[in-house]
């Protein structure tokens, strides 16, 4: 089978095709309620300080008052000009799973090629439309496309309207 060409290609680079049309290789996920703990513990505490707004702002957030979510969790700065994102935090389970903290870098620091436009791409879909955003995918970056991950990504507002940052979890099922 090929996709958009007459030539035939192999299984993996068909799995591969298909893994980038697909968010990138991240796959969403669209049932909050499924998700591995300890993400739908962070999505009840997001839910709990947006309080009927659209997003919380970034202070009504307080890592302190979820500490068992802190060795999972990522809260990350959002710019604009260009798009990026750069994280104040990585918990130390993302740490040990990924290989290297990248508290204070950014995406464009952290990714390059096709890998950067994909997180990039993913990035300004979350940025669209505020809300849960839920993925899933592989460490296939890091060289360990055998080890699975979940995502949750919450947006925060600073002024209520446009995302300034999100709070992220991560879970390795």
């Amino acid at each position: 089978m090929s996709v958009g060409t007459s030539e035939a290609i192999s299984a993996p680079e068909m799995e591969r095709k298909l893994m980038l049309l697909v968010e990138g290789g991240l796959t969403p996920l669209t049932d909050l309620d499924a998700l591995t703990p300890p993400l739908p513990m962070l999505i009840a505490y997001w839910e709990s300080k947006r309080a009927g707004r659209t997003m919380p702002a970034p202070a009504d957030i307080d890592p302190t008052e979820i500490p068992r979510l802190l060795p999972y969790m990522a809260i990350a700065d959002i710019t604009y000009e260009p798009l990026d994102m750069r994280y104040r935090l990585m918990g130390t389970r993302l740490v040990e799973m990924g290989g290297v903290d990248r508290t204070g870098t950014s995406i464009r620091e952290g990714h390059s090629g096709e890998r950067l436009e994909e997180r990039l791409a993913a990035l300004q879909r979350m940025l669209a439309s505020p809300g849960p955003a839920a993925l899933g995918g592989r460490l296939d970056w890091l060289g360990r496309s055998y080890r699975k991950f979940e995502c949750v990504h919450l947006p925060l507002s600073a002024d209520g309207e446009r995302v300034t940052r999100l709070v992220a979890a991560y879970a390795f099922p």
